[in-house]
């Protein structure tokens, strides 16, 4: 057979996803890993804004293949879908992505706070993840096809998806790391309750 045929793709690929997520350490849905207050996005340095950027356009990215990949593979691409909601709730204020995340808003209310730098934890930590777990899947699956998994549609879906996922992780570091000695400490905000001795 000189192609791979979309049956015998969705076969492997649930096998390929399977023993991913096995390999995957035990995560909740939605974990509220939020990051401590930042400043708003704008008052940021000025090449940590322009990384934020090109996370807009990986964001972008990911919305546009995952809904592809939605149709074809519903349950698989919700990762794809999850982190590019946060990756819109991190871009907020970015007047490309307001409308976007108004009706993010309307549909998910407060599951993800109120945005901004508070998902830059989860969104780095989500891309890493689905960027480990669909860069498995890919290995996996040349193994089992070689080149002739190219020849899929839902294949090269999932490449750009792993393009974009990788892209976002490798960015949103960069800024994670640009932006956390500017951070309060963690229990700066502590206060000791009156009527105690001091320990």
């Amino acid at each position: 057979q000189a192609s791979c045929s979309s049956g015998e793709f969705l076969a492997a690929d649930g096998q390929a996803r399977g023993a991913a997520r096995g390999a995957q350490p035990h995560l909740p849905a939605m974990i509220p890993i939020m990051s401590p207050s930042a400043s708003s996005i704008t008052t940021l340095p000025e090449d940590v804004r322009q990384t934020l950027v090109h996370i807009k356009w990986c964001v972008f990215g990911l919305w546009s293949f995952g809904a592809v990949y939605f149709v074809l593979q519903p349950l698989s691409a919700l990762s794809t879908l999850v982190l590019a909601i946060f990756g819109t709730f991190l871009l907020h204020e970015d007047p490309q992505m307001t409308p976007c995340y108004n009706s993010l808003r309307e549909m998910v209310g407060q599951c993800c706070g109120n945005g901004g730098m508070t998902m830059l934890a989860p969104f780095v930590v989500f891309s890493v993840v689905n960027a480990v777990l669909d860069g498995f899947q890919l290995a996996q699956l040349f193994y089992l096809f070689g080149g002739r998994m190219f020849t899929s549609p839902i294949v090269d879906i999932l490449v750009g998806i792993w393009v974009f996922e990788t892209a976002a992780a490798v960015l949103s570091w960069r800024v994670l790391k640009a932006v956390a000695p500017t951070l309060p400490e963690p229990g700066g905000d502590y206060q000791r309750l009156g009527g105690g001795a001091p320990p």
